[in-house]
């Protein structure tokens, strides 16, 4: 597993603190009024700013277009942009191939939609630097592990990020099965909504750091 991010952040400390505690990528909701981790666009370029490299660093949005994404790209400077979108899947196919290269692109997926879901991957996965898959977006639903199973097993080959309900006591789990790319985790490591316990991310990123060792073993 070569990916964990904490995702909702809104100060430097909370940052600094991830990059200590061994988090791979730190995360950042922009332009998304309705949740409550919503930044605005001063605030992320200046916390971008103050980061530079030290960790990566990931803007999730929810573009309506394609124009809307360049200029999201165009305009704030980020390691990656993880984007929710309403439109075709094949509209992406009008970026450069190193733009696409910096997209995260996440699927939601149910029972209903599982099949559509593993061929969507399989066909247009490797274009992206991942495909995140979360029915959650922030929420805190748990993730169907045997949806993910299946998708795991007829999807070789593409880095799948997994979100959605990831916490303390599944993570182990989580990761034992699936063996993902990477995990994004953000609502369980809240004091309320929106704001983000310090020693829940502590707490969280040391299981990880654990079952990380457990596995080189």
């Amino acid at each position: 597993m070569e990916y964990v991010k904490i995702c909702g952040l809104k100060n430097h400390d909370h940052v600094q603190l991830c990059n200590d505690h061994g988090a791979d990528a730190v995360g950042f909701i922009y332009n998304i009024p309705s949740s409550p981790r919503n930044i605005e666009k001063k605030e992320l370029k200046s916390l971008l700013n103050e980061i530079k490299d030290k960790i990566l660093t990931v803007v999730v949005a929810k573009p309506a277009s394609i124009i809307e994404l360049e200029d999201i790209m165009q305009d704030i400077n980020a390691s990656y942009y993880q984007i929710h979108v309403p439109f075709d899947i094949q509209e992406l196919n009008k970026l450069s191939e190193p733009d696409k290269k910096k997209l995260i692109f996440a699927i939601k997926v149910n029972k209903k939609n599982k099949e559509s879901a593993i061929k969507q991957i399989n066909e247009h996965g490797n274009q992206f630097h991942a495909i995140l898959i979360d029915n959650s977006e922030g929420h805190g639903n748990e993730i169907d592990i045997e949806i993910m199973e299946d998708i795991f097993n007829e999807t070789k080959g593409t880095k799948i990020i997994v979100a959605g309900g990831i916490k303390n006591n599944n993570v182990e789990k989580i990761i034992k099965i699936l063996r993902p790319y990477g995990i994004d985790a953000s609502s369980s490591l809240e004091s309320k909504k929106g704001i983000k316990d310090p020693l829940k991310i502590i707490e969280f990123l040391d299981i990880i750091n654990d079952i990380k060792k457990k596995l080189r073993e």
